[in-house]
């Protein structure tokens, strides 16, 4: 599943590119950044209640106190937050009362063990592939491990890879058990946008197929 992050999009001042990167993609992935969690900013709440798309909006709070912008975010698929900010029960809570999905993300430097008491409270993880609040960086190799743990600890969390993708690299992180991408430069940077959306979904589909050889082999 590619989950698209028009971030890139703004500050490359391509917004005339949106409309038709949406029609191909699965979901929109939309960042909120309080500039202390993360040195940036991104969209706003209010940016993001009006951003009208008929895919599903996931929102990634990258915010020491999310829970200010969970109380005022309409209309959206999910909301998810950082471990790291502590306070995780609470801010759970905050979410499932909007009635909406909620998910955990986790740093690179974050064990993915320290959120395992969580992931039967919650619908999501997202596994951060670079450092947070950047975008364009390489796949942080440490993540695959991370697939494979939480994988193993839950079959029906839903895994999500934040940063790093590439053909490569969605590829491998499919074949170990991830279910979607947020993806954006390399569908950007591209000379066709069509064409490189093509061949990531492609490369998901192959690694969903060397999935199925792996476990075949384990069965044997």
């Amino acid at each position: 599943m590619l989950e698209f992050s028009p971030l890139c999009l703004e500050r490359l001042k391509l917004d005339r590119m949106l409309s038709n990167i949406l029609d191909q993609v699965d979901s929109v992935h939309l960042d909120i950044m309080d500039g202390n969690f993360v040195p940036n900013k991104a969209f706003s709440v209010d940016s993001i209640n009006k951003f009208k798309c008929k895919i599903p909006k996931h929102v990634h709070i990258m915010a020491n106190e999310p829970i200010k912008y969970i109380n005022e975010l309409k209309n959206v698929y999910s909301i998810s937050f950082h471990y790291e900010v502590g306070n995780t029960l609470n801010i759970i809570n905050c979410v499932k009362q909007k009635k909406i999905k909620v998910g955990i993300v986790v740093s690179p430097e974050t064990e993915i063990e320290q959120i395992f008491e969580y992931v039967s409270l919650i619908d999501r993880v997202i596994i951060m592939a670079v450092n947070p609040g950047f975008s364009g960086q390489k796949f942080l190799p440490d993540t695959s491990s991370k697939i494979i743990k939480l994988r193993k600890f839950s079959k029906n969390i839903e895994i999500v890879i934040d940063g790093g993708m590439n053909e490569n690299t969605i590829r491998e992180v499919k074949t170990l058990g991830a279910d979607a991408y947020v993806v954006c430069s390399v569908i950007v940077k591209s000379k066709d946008t069509s064409l490189k959306i093509k061949e990531l979904k492609d490369s998901s589909e192959s690694g969903e197929m060397n999935k199925i050889l792996l476990q075949k082999n384990v069965i044997k």
